[in-house]
């Protein structure tokens, strides 16, 4: 059985990678409860390293324990906070061996990046490079020079500045590819750009690029395609976006040419996309199930645990006890390896075995897989999906146990993406 692309959508993802291994040393020694908090942060299972460290700080000494806090304030977007744990941390480099320091590093590095200074962020990769050059792998270290490629673009750029003047609610459209795309306004022209939180950046045609005026930067950056072939980019700043009753100033868009934003398919010109690092410094977005953003001036106050969380630029949720990738840019769920991995027997006994297509920029891609039920549970309501896509093997060494699409998120009325306190509450 040959099923279509999950989505449409041309994956336009940086891979901002951390440099893991699981079993670590300080000193002499290390204990048990901090190799465990460890191999969960190896496996982006943030929200159960935050429980655990709870429960076990009292066991960890002082730099174990600034290392954890270090990492988990990036993961729920705290990267002031982050950054002084690392200064402390950087006091006392004899205390670390150098994969830890090689680690805390690529923190700090994302952490600038989510500050956006990228000059910062530029100096950072650098030292990675200089310093570690013997424990990177080749794959690390081209992802690297990768990153610096785009720290050394931008490092003149201002850092994006966001004004909500009044609370916005504004009407989405669907496009050809069933997306959900935003009016965007620049320079007194419009263009309906997609709204994408999986999109580690936001990204924008050459020609619409053009047409805004946006100022191009000449950058030659190298983005990983589904189907492994590296597409060429460039960067473009937009000195001034309005959503609405939102004015941004200083977005930074990746730039690709028309063809490879292009979906022979369906014969649909991609105009651009809204990712991450704008959303996210909206502080709070509302999507109601009739197609409606709202972004209120004063984000919402809320009690309950964190449920989201960030890897590098990529939204995580905690469903089940389990975590998620987070993409309103795709029309249905998909589950990965590790979720196969987990429920095995269940999904050999019960799973259709099919061909997973997943398209993207560079074109399309089959993977062996299965389609199965699987009922989640979010807040107080079971959400019961009867044909999901599951990918029997891992094809970019997944963690997380599949990416959460709009197939859940429409099964309400409201939801509310907060990055403030990190939490995603459905209505």
């Amino acid at each position: 059985m040959n099923l279509p692309a999950n989505h449409f959508k041309k994956y336009l993802l940086i891979y901002f990678l951390l440099f893991l291994t699981p079993q670590l040393n300080f000193g002499q020694a290390t204990s048990t409860k901090f190799n465990n908090l460890y191999r969960l942060i190896a496996s982006k299972d943030f929200f159960t390293a935050r429980d655990l460290f709870k429960v076990n700080k009292t066991f960890l000494n002082a730099h174990e324990q600034l290392f954890i806090l270090a990492i988990l304030d990036n993961a729920f977007n705290r990267p002031i906070a982050s950054n002084k744990k690392i200064a402390l941390l950087n006091t006392a480099t004899e205390e670390l061996p150098d994969t830890l320091r090689l680690k805390i590093r690529r923190i700090q590095e994302d952490n600038f990046v989510k500050l956006k200074d990228y000059d910062e962020a530029k100096q950072t990769t650098q030292k990675i490079l200089l310093e570690f050059d013997s424990l990177l792998s080749t794959d690390t270290r081209a992802d690297l020079r990768n990153n610096l490629k785009i720290w050394s673009a931008l490092d003149h750029v201002k850092p994006q500045l966001i004004q909500i003047n009044d609370d916005t609610r504004l009407k989405m459209t669907k496009d050809k590819a069933g997306l959900k795309n935003l009016k965007v306004e620049v320079n007194g022209d419009t263009a309906s750009f997609i709204f994408d939180t999986g999109a580690n950046l936001s990204t924008v045609s050459e020609s619409v690029a053009k047409r805004l005026h946006m100022d191009m930067i000449r950058a030659d950056i190298d983005v990983d395609a589904i189907t492994g072939i590296a597409i060429k980019a460039d960067l473009a700043v937009c000195k001034q976006l309005k959503l609405g009753n939102i004015s941004i100033s200083n977005a930074i868009f990746l730039v690709f040419p028309d063809s490879a934003l292009y979906i022979p398919q369906i014969g649909y010109q991609i105009n651009g996309i809204i990712g991450f690092p704008v959303i996210e410094a909206l502080q709070e977005v509302q999507l109601t199930q009739d197609d409606f953003f709202i972004v209120p001036k004063r984000p919402t106050v809320t009690k309950k645990a964190s449920n989201l969380a960030i890897d590098g630029l990529s939204p995580l949720i905690a469903i089940d006890g389990k975590h998620y990738t987070f993409d309103t840019g795709a029309e249905n769920t998909i589950l990965y390896a590790p979720f196969y991995e987990t429920y095995k027997q269940h999904i050999e006994k019960y799973g259709i075995p099919t061909k997973v297509a997943m398209g993207g920029a560079g074109g399309n891609v089959e993977y062996d897989g299965f389609v199965i039920q699987h009922t989640f549970h979010i807040g107080d309501k079971p959400i019961a999906l009867k044909k999901i896509n599951l990918l029997k093997s891992k094809i970019k060494n997944e963690t997380v146990y599949g990416n959460i699409g709009q197939d859940i998120i429409r099964q309400f009325s409201k939801m509310t993406l907060n990055f403030k306190d990190m939490f995603i509450h459905f209505n």
